[in-house]
């Protein structure tokens, strides 16, 4: 029984998972770009006068980013557990793990540092700042990383028939 369960343990996944894990999972950060998830985060700390059930506890961002970074762990986890044999796998597997590799950082530093000014209503400017610094530092490698990681997993649904919408 121990043999088989290592059998199974070692083999390689199905084309739909492999693709599943190491390319659909890159949705979990598709808003990661400062316009949009800034915007997100800016928007968890809204308050209305008028409306009780808006208060907040002030710590509403922080609680999104620290969910985003749990995701991106887990999915880099999913993603470096998969077996792969052949060199198209592991080329979309090894780039979809760059992918997550540049992002978490990035949601562990300047994301955190970010919802915290929007939790605790810091400056506009120093908010600009950070949201500034992401665009211009990371934006351009996670942006060539993500369209490396679509080429190849264009190839590898074609080469094994995946139905896929890739929403052109």
């Amino acid at each position: 029984m121990s043999a088989s369960l290592f059998f199974t343990a070692c083999q390689a996944p199905s084309p739909e998972n492999f693709f599943g894990k190491v390319v659909l999972n890159t949705n979990l950060i598709a808003d990661f770009a400062p316009d949009r998830f800034g915007k997100r985060l800016e928007q968890e700390t809204v308050e209305f006068a008028d409306i009780p059930a808006s208060k907040n506890a002030g710590d509403e961002a922080q609680k999104s980013v620290d969910i985003k970074i749990q995701t991106v762990e887990k999915a880099l986890k999913d993603i470096n557990a998969l077996n792969v044999s052949d060199d198209d796998a592991k080329a979309l597997k090894e780039k979809s793990i760059a992918l997550f590799e540049k992002v978490l950082p990035v949601y562990k530093n300047e994301y955190t540092a970010y919802a915290k000014l929007c939790d605790t209503k810091g400056s506009a400017e120093e908010k600009q700042a950070l949201l500034q610094k992401i665009q211009h530092d990371y934006m351009p490698g996670i942006d060539k990383t993500f369209d490396e990681v679509y080429v190849l997993g264009k190839a590898y649904a074609e080469k094994h028939n995946l139905n896929v919408n890739w929403g052109n």
